[in-house]
């Protein structure tokens, strides 16, 4: 039998790889739809400006390594989005395109390029940027608030929901507002409604698996009622949790990758769950309000010990059920 060996993501279903990246950006186009409404024509240059920052840098870092460069690979642009729209509408082009040539030169291509990297390359980009610029990325502007295109942003920005939250209160906002996402935070991260619908449609398309996002979402909404930052709210410190930051948006668009996560249906259960725990940890006791990018870091650090562990859990459980079949036809024997 021939055996045919192709790089990750590997898939099961008629869909090619370019089929389901569409998918992908289809929808994070919607939400650039949406962060222009909110947001004026800034929020779909910085999505543009970051997109193309990443395609470029692909096509360079490609061209470098003596390869021809594949047009028919859309996930440099995937990467440029989903780093774009998780950042506010009002931070400097210069940060998103910095984080997007961060993510596909330095945590993408000394990997080997496509479906070989180690880590998730967007959330390495916005980990980067967040750490360098944390005022911009971190400050957010009032939605339907006047931005001009260039130049410094003049507009009173604020902080959002998480920090209130990280600060020991309680954030105003009600739950219409963190619905419909009129509130500041991450230009495509605040509408909770539309990335509720945007996970449920990758996973009728099975382009998500339901063992990632479900798992950790799970596990951070377990944490938020167990071991709650405001005191006496009872679920509503749930909602609080899981309805603002980039908590929801990266379930959907981060922790998803094919490539950084684990293989195996149940690995992938234990990689959400480790990755909801740690999230919710460095919520709780880290210094940046956005904690799910550095969580995800880790855990995809750690899948090569999941799949490895989870694989040899499996090999010995269906050793154990031979030798019981064994058992039983020697026994009738």
């Amino acid at each position: 039998m021939k055996l045919n060996r192709h790089a990750a993501p590997h898939i099961r279903y008629h869909e090619d790889n370019r089929t389901l990246m569409s998918d992908v950006i289809l929808l994070l186009l919607v939400l650039c739809v949406l962060a222009y409404l909110y947001y004026g024509l800034r929020a779909v240059l910085l999505c543009a400006f970051s997109a193309l920052a990443a395609s470029l840098s692909d096509g360079i870092c490609t061209l470098l390594r003596a390869r021809q460069p594949n047009l028919r690979d859309l996930s440099p642009i995937v990467t440029g989005l989903i780093i774009a729209l998780a950042m506010p509408a009002s931070v400097p082009y210069y940060v998103a395109v910095t984080a997007s040539v961060f993510a596909i030169a330095v945590v993408k291509h000394p990997f080997g390029g496509t479906g070989h990297n180690l880590f998730n390359p967007a959330a390495a980009g916005f980990a980067f940027v967040s750490i360098c610029w944390p005022s911009q990325v971190f400050h957010y502007p009032q939605p339907f608030t006047p931005l001009p295109l260039f130049g410094e942003v003049s507009a009173v920005l604020v902080r959002n929901p998480m920090f209130v939250l990280r600060s020991g209160g309680l954030p105003s906002n009600n739950l219409t507002e963190l619905l419909l996402g009129n509130y500041p935070g991450p230009m495509g991260a605040t509408n909770t409604l539309v990335v509720v619908a945007c996970l449920l449609y990758l996973l009728y398309r099975r382009t998500v698996r339901w063992q990632l996002p479900l798992p950790f979402l799970a596990s951070c909404a377990a944490c938020a009622l167990l071991f709650p930052r405001v005191l006496h709210v009872g679920l509503r410190s749930v909602l609080y949790e899981l309805l603002s930051g980039l908590l929801l948006y990266g379930a959907v668009f981060m922790i998803s990758d094919p490539v950084t996560s684990p293989k195996r249906d149940s690995s992938m259960a234990i990689y959400g769950v480790l990755t909801g725990i740690v999230t919710m940890v460095f919520r709780y006791f880290g210094e940046l309000e956005s904690t799910l990018p550095f969580a995800l870091l880790l855990s995809n650090a750690l899948v090569p010990i999941i799949d490895r562990y989870n694989e040899a859990l499996h090999r010995m459980i269906r050793r154990k059920k031979l030798e019981a079949r064994t058992a039983q036809k020697a026994q009738k024997a």
